[in-house]
């Protein structure tokens, strides 16, 4: 995957914004929002800034979207790898629900300009 930079100005540093966004079995968008919620902390220590967790109010129902900000592309990814190779207890139970409850769900990157 190729990433398109657009020109920064000297000192200003790049933040990219995930989304993850989940359609879950129908009436399970809490179990999913109760999941995130537990990964605060995770999310915290490794530095994510703006994060956020929105649920449907027009359109798909039961959709669950978890948004925050980071700094790396590259420590994102480490984390994330690593999260899968031996997963605390937080991220086992948002693996188990996802597996549990979601129909679908996709992640989008995005380079934050403003």
């Amino acid at each position: 995957m190729e990433f398109i930079r657009l020109p920064q100005r000297k000192g200003d540093r790049v933040v990219y914004m995930m989304r993850e966004v989940y359609r879950a079995e129908r009436g399970k968008a809490p179990e999913i929002v109760a999941a995130f919620k537990t990964l605060t902390a995770v999310f915290e220590e490794a530095g994510y800034t703006n994060r956020r967790i929105y649920v449907d109010y027009v359109g798909p129902m039961d959709t669950v979207v978890c948004q925050w900000e980071f700094d790396s592309l590259d420590q994102y990814f480490t984390m994330e790898r690593g999260s899968f190779v031996n997963p605390d207890e937080n991220v086992q139970s948002l693996i188990n629900t996802l597996n549990s409850y979601a129909a679908s769900g996709y992640k989008e990157i995005y380079e934050v300009i403003q």
